[in-house]
């Protein structure tokens, strides 16, 4: 009889631990447009996210598609592996290998209670030509896919009032969310200032990294599911958008 109870036990926990394990796979396309001319598919993004329990491994592949002057191709595969803590994903350890300007690069980031405990960064920047960055600007920090992942889930934004703090490695900026929009065709307009903090050159013309305007579109008629990214740096303009695997 005790085996018997032994048995339904492992049953009922394997069940239980089935049910909250989860894998999704997802693939973006980035457009990019410089003044008048008209879009360009520039990079691919293929997403993996994997999650037990309170766990997860989210894996990232961006490949380029179409070569333009004003955006550096960048070809790299990287994953982040953390926790879900109260409905938050906070990142544990970030690795990105890419190849940026025929150069590999290679970022990983080692995070401990919530703060960094190690960087490591191949090449090293020469930081004499960057804005200061200090130990405190680090502290409570995610990495950019972690940010990619949080905002893809309108609950995440907290009705378009939060801000995220991001740190690639290299460059510290917050993104703050301050204005929300649902008067428009059935969609939540979330708009966000990209606020530069550290690590930065003079001239930084990164789209990604610093961005004029930002914007997240979400869709109510199908339970504020995400449509795309929107960004501007002067006239380069970007849109991330979900497409079919």
């Amino acid at each position: 009889m005790k085996f018997i109870y032994y048995i339904i036990l492992i049953l009922i926990i394997s069940s239980v631990n089935s049910l909250s394990d989860t894998y999704e796979e997802r693939k973006f396309i980035i457009e990019a447009k410089f003044g008048i001319l008209p879009n360009i598919k520039i990079m691919e993004i293929h997403t993996e996210l994997k999650t037990r329990g309170e766990n997860f491994d989210y894996i990232f592949d961006i490949k380029s598609k179409n070569i333009v002057k004003f955006i550096n191709e960048v070809n790299g595969i990287g994953m982040v592996k953390g926790q879900i803590l109260e409905k938050e994903y906070v990142p544990s350890k970030y690795t990105y290998s890419y190849l940026r300007k025929e150069k590999n690069k290679y970022v990983e980031i080692l995070y401990k209670k919530n703060d960094i405990e190690k960087i490591i960064v191949k090449p090293e920047y020469d930081k004499s030509k960057l804005t200061p960055l200090t130990d405190t600007m680090l502290k409570k920090t995610i990495d950019p896919p972690t940010f990619f992942l949080s905002i893809l889930d309108f609950k995440n934004v907290n009705n378009c009032q939060k801000t995220f703090r991001v740190f690639d490695g290299k460059r510290r900026y917050d993104v703050q969310f301050n204005k929300l929009n649902s008067s428009s065709n059935n969609l939540i307009e979330c708009e966000a200032k990209q606020i530069k903090l550290g690590g930065y050159k003079d001239k930084e013309n990164d789209v990604f990294a610093a961005s004029d305007f930002i914007k997240i579109v979400y869709d109510k008629e199908k339970n504020n599911e995400f449509l795309r990214y929107e960004a501007k740096n002067g006239s380069i303009n970007i849109k991330i958008i979900e497409i079919e695997n």
